[in-house]
């Protein structure tokens, strides 16, 4: 190592002006900076603020055209789903379904699938006609809603002024409660899907006509009903597009009813007043035969007993 003394002293480079060199930013002179590019940003649905000034537009029209197709796939399912071809249905949506088939790709065939999977059983159309035909009953008769009390009271003071008219019905009660004629309640004795309420219920004289003039209307009732089924799962199904949350179509219930089950749930509507109606009307006719028969032999014993 050399000694202190022969070290070379620091050269002094005279200072260097960079500005020679490299055009740095002035305040006239702006760079701009690149931004990162977040995964969201670059898929294929852009956030909305990269458009904003196209989004009110565009939302309203895409609404519409999601809309307008969905109702168009909801109702051609309830009518072709059983009996629907894959290569089918593929033909109608490359035809009908542009809109819903460019925002992804398997949301026809998602709602499809779902749609088969959920289908209406006996409890619950016998749930269905019971529901409708007291819907029904209250269009018919002059009855108005209370306001300012519970759904559950409105409903108790219903079925107590409906029921009450009947006063055979009435008197055939003996220590039961009309409350036990509302249906659906938690707490009843008589369980409305059992066969003793469905029984008791068309003892009833008042409910059996109704519920023959009800029969009459019962296609266009359920064809009203289907129309809003499927106003409203249009409705829940654009949020769910909206929110970009489509796992959600796989555990949907409210679908609207397919044809063939509306066909089925008027049949049983049909065989609930064939066979609780009748059976009412044998049950009284038995017991006039019987006071018949009874007062036939008071009269034949004090016939003989003239005779002796």
């Amino acid at each position: 190592m050399l000694p202190l003394l022969y070290a070379p002293q620091y050269m002094n480079y005279p200072q260097l002006n960079l500005q020679q060199f490299y055009m740095l930013p002035t305040t006239t002179y702006a760079l701009q900076t690149p931004k990162k590019e977040t995964c969201d940003q670059a898929c294929q649905f852009p956030e909305p603020c990269l458009f904003e000034s196209q989004l009110p537009s565009n939302t309203v029209k895409f609404e519409e055209a999601a809309e307008k197709e969905l109702t168009i796939l909801l109702k051609y399912l309830s009518k072709h789903i059983s009996l629907l071809k894959d290569s089918v249905f593929d033909e109608f949506v490359l035809e009908n379904l542009k809109t819903l088939s460019s925002l992804q790709k398997d949301l026809p065939n998602m709602i499809k699938k779902r749609y088969i999977l959920v289908n209406k059983t006996k409890e619950e159309m016998t749930k269905f006609i019971i529901r409708r035909c007291f819907l029904f009953i209250k269009t018919q008769i002059d009855y108005e809603e209370k306001e300012g009390v519970s759904a559950e009271e409105r409903d108790r003071i219903f079925y107590h002024s409906f029921f009450s008219d009947d006063q055979e019905f009435m008197k055939s009660l003996q220590n039961e409660s009309i409350d036990d004629m509302i249906p659906f309640r938690k707490d009843s004795k008589v369980k409305t899907m059992n066969d003793n309420y469905l029984k008791r219920l068309f003892e009833s004289e008042r409910f059996s006509k109704y519920y023959a003039l009800f029969l009459n209307q019962f296609k266009e009732i359920c064809q009203n009903e289907n129309e809003e089924k499927i106003e409203n799962m249009t409705k829940q199904l654009i949020k769910i597009i909206m929110t970009r949350d489509y796992g959600k179509i796989k555990t949907y219930r409210r679908f609207p009813w397919k044809d063939h089950e509306l066909i089925k749930c008027e049949g049983r509507a049909k065989e609930l007043y064939t066979k609780y109606s009748n059976s009412h009307i044998k049950k009284t006719k038995n017991k006039y035969s019987s006071k018949c028969d009874s007062h036939t032999s008071d009269i034949l014993e004090k016939y003989s007993e003239s005779q002796n």
